[in-house]
């Protein structure tokens, strides 16, 4: 039998730079520790948000900010910028060296989407179950 999510939220403001995405892992894996997620889900939620804020880095306007939310069913994060680009997955070109974030995004989480900001900006999310 597996262990219980426990439920906890936290959020962190990120710079601008590069290596926010680093920082987001550590958020990430933070929160994925205290709450016992296992491992797997944890491997998956921290390539996850380091695709998606190295998006919100390289393409969004401002500073990101990352929400993660984890209950007993599932883990929410979301990733936040100023920018009203909506990304979008790509066609894979295998000799590119860009363009794959949003496609492991749309591969590996359960769920994904993009929420408007008021007055600007945009929130990209995904969720990952426990089951």
């Amino acid at each position: 039998m597996s262990q219980v999510w426990q439920q906890m939220s936290r959020s962190a403001t990120l710079d601008a730079v590069a290596l926010s995405a680093q920082a987001a892992r550590s958020v990430v894996h933070s929160i994925c520790t205290d709450a016992r997620v296992p491992p797997p889900v944890t491997d998956t939620a921290l390539l996850l948000v380091s695709e998606v804020v190295t998006n919100a880095i390289t393409h969004g306007d401002g500073r990101p900010v990352v929400d993660i939310d984890v209950d007993s069913d599932r883990m929410r994060v979301c990733v936040s910028d100023a920018a009203a680009e909506v990304p979008s997955v790509l066609p894979q070109d295998e000799a590119s060296e860009h363009g794959r974030g949003m496609f492991i995004v749309d591969t590996l989480a359960s769920r994904w989407g993009v929420s408007p900001l008021a007055p600007t900006g945009k929130a990209i999310w995904f969720e990952l179950d426990r089951a």
